[in-house]
């Protein structure tokens, strides 16, 4: 589930990009600070997904399979003599899961390198700080290097630093440098461009949140020219005093703040300077808005991944050899479901064996919340083309520490009884039914999807022409006999109503405790008025 996840977490940074790009577009035509987009651009980019987690029940559901479904045959000669484990590996296959170990080793080792070399580049810096001299320049006490800076450097006692060149400039541009630098101490940048070295730290390998501290470390610079030009009003001799520091800075290390930036970043930054706001600003501002606030509810409504298991079928030819290997036959098939593409946590698994003892289909059922107390026939119901078999008799093993097992010996010498070809239709169309009314489940009762319960129940009852003519939620008792009393109960008024056909299935919310069933009945004909 970690490559699921880190898709999840790409994609909603990314709808968080955008965000921020509409939100600093409109706060720049509000004439308000636009480090604050993408401030929430990063906080929103683990905001969603940590509460995607914490809160599984307030996102949609996206189904991730983990295991694709696997065959696997055993010679006929296999049993002569006694099960020790003879089941065949099933074949090679290939999920998301399988990514999970290589991910989080990668994961971990480029998030310690990040941290290494942050760890490095502080280190520098300190050894750099050492050889600083201090000096007062214009009334402001400095830190003065050989080529570092103009920046300014520490975090709890925050220093301007000016290289030895600058003290040859001009008293006016001097006093541009140092307002800039002051600008940065009093917003207290370091802390935020630490922050967000921090938040990329986390998730390294996620390129929405590069993106968006680049974006934030440019409005920073952005904000702190807008003060400085709102306190001085020289934009031309700024301007020419930023183009000369971009050309002769050394970088400082950490990415601290400073009035010289990439080519890229002084580009921008003097066109915002020279650029007026436009007269239909306020348009802008609307526009940015809305655009943020779609991507804000996209973000949100986005689908959180959820691992599902493929349907497992596996298809064995086992013949006892005596009635008393049914247990080390049992064994063999468990040791099959748990190879590491089959994850059988919280699952059933169910064996159909002929008279003879030879286990002729097998395969696993989802555990469900009134599976806590099993019960031997109704687990038995729940196995596929179960109403087809001729059954003997049904043997349920549940012992503690172990899968459950339920399996199910056929009456008469023969395998499985042949299906017509008109009962073959006939559950097509079952299925088919199946399908159609988990479509449209949700469009009457969301509610109980938005926030599923144990033993959440929704009842639907169809006409002869499948519109929905009755539909109620409510919660699964332990009086219920079988699907068709569940919809009976829950929806009265069509209790005497003939059906056609009834059913009940998973409506599709996986989780613990929390999945919705669907019940469902179809009208031979609308009772009388």
């Amino acid at each position: 589930m970690i490559a699921a996840w880190m898709l999840y977490c790409v994609a909603i940074g990314l709808l968080f990009v955008v965000l921020g790009e509409a939100l600093e577009r409109a706060l720049h035509l509000a004439g308000r600070a636009t480090r604050w987009a993408w401030v929430a651009a990063l906080a929103g980019s683990y905001l969603v997904p940590a509460a995607a987690l914490l809160r599984p029940s307030a996102f949609a559901a996206l189904p991730v399979p983990l295991a694709q479904p696997v065959v696997a045959e055993l010679p006929a000669t296999a049993m002569d003599q006694r099960v020790d484990g003879a089941l065949p590996k099933p074949g090679p296959s290939f999920s998301l899961g399988d990514l999970d170990t290589a991910l989080a080793r990668v994961w971990g080792l480029s998030s310690a390198a990040l941290l290494l070399s942050l760890g490095a580049a502080a280190l520098r810096l300190a050894a750099l700080r050492r050889g600083w001299r201090s000096v007062t320049v214009d009334g402001r006490a400095v830190l003065v290097s050989d080529n570092v800076g103009p920046a300014v450097a520490g975090l709890w006692r925050s220093r301007i630093v000016l290289p030895d060149w600058a003290l040859q400039l001009g008293e006016g541009e001097r006093r541009l440098m140092l307002a800039h630098e002051d600008e940065h101490v009093r917003a207290r940048d370091p802390w935020l461009l630490v922050a967000a070295a921090a938040a990329v730290v986390l998730a390294p390998w996620n390129p929405a949140l590069w993106w968006q501290v680049r974006r934030l470390c440019l409005a920073v610079e952005m904000d702190c020219d807008a003060r400085v030009l709102a306190r001085c009003d020289d934009a031309p001799a700024y301007g020419a005093l930023l183009l000369r520091v971009g050309r002769r800075r050394a970088r400082l290390p950490l990415g601290a703040p400073a009035l010289g930036e990439p080519a890229s970043f002084l580009a921008r930054r003097i066109r915002r300077m020279v650029t007026a706001l436009p007269r239909w600003r306020w348009a802008g501002v609307a526009v940015g808005t809305a655009v943020a606030a779609a991507a804000l509810v996209t973000a949100c409504d986005a689908p959180r991944p959820v691992a599902t298991e493929a349907a497992e079928q596996v298809q064995l030819s086992v013949p006892f050899a005596r009635p008393n290997e049914l247990s080390a036959t049992t064994e063999a098939l468990l040791w099959t479901f748990r190879d590491p593409t089959h994850r059988v946590a919280n699952r059933i698994v169910w064996l159909v064996l002929d008279a003879k003892g030879t286990v002729v289909a097998s395969g696993t059922l989802p555990r469900q919340p009134q599976d806590t107390v099993l019960d031997a026939l109704r687990l038995a119901r729940r196995i596929p083309g179960y109403d087809t078999l001729a059954v003997g008799h049904i043997v349920l093993r549940a012992e503690r520490g172990s899968v459950p097992t339920i399996s199910v010996r056929l009456q008469g010498p023969g395998g499985p009884p042949t299906v017509s070809p008109e009962r073959r239709r006939e559950l097509r169309e079952m299925e088919q039914r199946s399908a159609y009314v988990r479509q449209v489940t949700r469009r009457y009762h969301p509610e109980v999807f938005a926030r599923p319960h144990a033993g959440a129940a929704i009842a639907l009852v169809f006409d002869p022409q499948g519109s929905v003519v009755g539909h109620a939620a409510g919660v699964r008792e332990a009086r219920d006999g079988d699907c068709l009393a569940v919809v009976k109960r829950l929806v009265p008024k069509f209790a005497t109503g003939q059906p056609s056909q009834s059913g009940c299935a998973d409506a599709g919310t996986p989780g613990h405790g929390g999945e919705v069933v669907v019940y469902w009945m179809w009208l031979l004909r609308l009772p009388a008025s």
